[in-house]
């Protein structure tokens, strides 16, 4: 990993955008060696990050601490479900977590933002307010990109599921259970999880989609780097 590169003594405007762009790298992979979670990914992890300083630049997020990632070019048996406390430099939580029905079965490999379709969505969204529904305490999701923004009127929440525990894994041949498109997770410490990071904080959904990656305008220079350089000023 590269060393941090501080451009902080720099005027802001008077600053290229490559060498912010430089700046922003740097933190980030020194930012990620702190967190000491090599099965976190890192090109998930960074372009959370983007995702993050461009919502933070939109005013689109209230809760600044917390940026959460899931991993969807993960297998479902494996830790891929992330909460990152930006203030305290580490990882605050990780878990297994389940996709919807027809996105795959061991692996999600398809994304709707159709209704009935019962697939994950993926992109980014701000996360909502917690409530009783259908599977109790649940937690809204507001999707902000062509991907995942019919998302709310879809009905997709985050919840816990019996399908989403390391039982039902022993039980299912190391498969995980699926969910109608919802982001399920274990029961064990759902509540602290969601009560963290409910009511307006960042949440990436990762895939290896190159639609996405192409077309996703938080991913843009243009819209994260100046907010992210203003914050070392």
């Amino acid at each position: 990993m590269k060393k941090f590169v501080n451009f902080a003594n720099l005027d802001v405007e008077s600053v290229s955008v490559e060498k912010k762009i430089m700046a922003f790298e740097s933190f980030t992979e020194s930012l990620y060696d702190c967190l000491k979670t090599p099965e976190l990914n890192f090109i998930m992890f960074q372009q959370g990050m983007k995702g993050y300083y461009s919502m933070k630049n939109k005013e689109e997020i209230e809760d600044k601490r917390y940026l959460t990632l899931i991993d969807f070019s993960k297998p479902s048996n494996e830790e891929r479900f992330f909460v990152i406390d930006l203030e305290q430099k580490k990882i605050a939580y990780k878990s297994i977590i389940a996709h919807g029905k027809n996105s795959g079965a061991l692996y999600a490999t398809k994304f709707s933002n159709e209704s009935e379709s019962r697939m994950s969505s993926i992109g980014f969204f701000v996360t909502g307010k917690i409530y009783d529904g259908k599977y109790d305490y649940s937690m809204k999701l507001h999707g902000k990109e062509y991907s995942n923004d019919n998302v709310f009127d879809r009905g997709v929440v985050v919840h816990s599921a019996d399908y989403a525990t390391k039982d039902f894994l022993k039980s299912n041949g190391n498969v995980l259970g699926r969910s109608f498109g919802c982001p399920a997770l274990p029961h064990d410490g759902y509540k602290e999880i969601v009560d963290a990071i409910s009511q307006g904080s960042c949440f990436y959904i990762y895939s290896k989609d190159a639609k996405h990656k192409r077309s996703s305008s938080y991913l843009k220079a243009r819209n994260f780097v100046d907010t992210f350089y203003s914050d070392f000023e």
